[in-house]
């Protein structure tokens, strides 16, 4: 039976390397050569509009430009995501601007702590200088639609809150998110995930300000923030996953997965079609595993599309945080 699956947001590991040695991933520490050519690309979906560009490092490929204009020749000018550790300030900058001239390219770069606390966490003697140069390079080229993401693990206690600020204080963008283990991806990181009071503390005064900012967009990630609250408590995730339907990960070697935490692959897109994957009877087991599962992740790109696949919830959960005065909860 034929199922209908029109994603429209997709993670591509383009390469399984990486430059920095960061404490709560194992990419950098299993190295693999492979990477797909930017014509493979053409196998996506037409139904994404979303992309978000991840590795590994990206920028260590050379060919990074190619595989972008194709993924514009193959979808309606979708929005394109770059993750990246800001290391490679030259190869950053001279491609994503020039990338940025002829579609939206946005640019989100690895922030684990402020000063030697990133370079700690990221195993990278200047990392944290080598960054903001690059943020500051991307600005004086005109790009507009810069940020900082920080993940919050047992190793960098403060850092979420630290960052926020300093993405305020540089006037861009702030994603935060906390340690997940992937045996797909990210590997076993579970001793890693942060439960001490002082993040949980944190990420109410995140959420506080994001609920209590002027900017709509602002109001729903402080949905996010809060429910990041409830994942390090252990307590289950607020809004169905949707991975699978409107979200999916595709590996450095072409596999598609319904998301970069559940091992579940819907099939290897170097033998099938995604037409093939929507009539395998593989898809509908794999839909059931997303329906199912246990490992209640709490990560921007599969909750995103459940926000919006029911907007009801978070709508309902700002106002009534609206009415209890704009903080999302106690700090108790």
């Amino acid at each position: 039976m034929s199922i209908r699956l029109r994603p429209t947001e997709a993670i591509l590991a383009i390469n399984h390397r990486c430059n920095t040695f960061c404490v709560m991933c194992d990419i950098w520490s299993t190295p693999d050569r492979h990477e797909l050519p930017p014509e493979w690309y053409r196998r996506l979906p037409p139904s994404l509009k979303s992309i978000n560009i991840s590795g590994g490092e990206p920028f260590m490929r050379d060919d990074v430009p190619e595989i972008i204009e194709v993924l514009r020749e193959r979808l309606d000018n979708p929005r394109v995501i770059f993750s990246t550790n800001g290391v490679l300030t030259e190869k950053i900058v001279e491609q994503t601007v020039d990338l940025a001239k002829r579609g939206p390219i946005a640019v989100r770069i690895s922030t684990d702590g402020v000063g030697e606390e990133h370079d700690r966490i990221r195993n990278h003697k200047g990392c944290f200088d080598k960054i903001m140069h690059t943020l500051d390079e991307l600005k004086k080229a005109g790009m507009k639609d810069l940020g900082l993401a920080c993940t919050g693990s047992k190793d960098n206690p403060g850092a979420l809150l630290r960052v926020k600020e300093l993405a305020a204080e540089l006037k861009v963008d702030f994603v935060c998110s906390v340690v997940h283990s992937s045996e797909l991806y990210f590997g076993d990181q579970g001793d890693m995930v942060p439960r001490d009071a002082g993040t949980r503390s944190d990420l109410i005064q995140i959420a506080t300000r994001q609920l209590r900012s002027k900017r709509p967009k602002d109001w729903f990630r402080a949905y996010y923030t809060d429910g990041m609250i409830d994942y390090i408590d252990g307590k289950p995730r607020r809004v169905p996953c949707t991975a699978a339907t409107n979200h999916i990960h595709v590996d450095h070697k072409g596999v598609v997965y319904p998301c970069n935490i559940l091992n579940r692959p819907m099939g290897d897109m170097n033998e099938v079609t995604w037409e093939d994957i929507e009539n395998d009877p593989n898809t509908l087991d794999v839909l059931a595993a997303v329906s199912g599962c246990q490992l209640q992740c709490w990560m921007s790109c599969t909750v995103a599309p459940g926000m919006r696949t029911k907007p009801a919830d978070p709508v309902r959960w700002i106002a009534t945080r609206w009415l209890a005065g704009g903080k999302p909860r106690s700090e108790v």
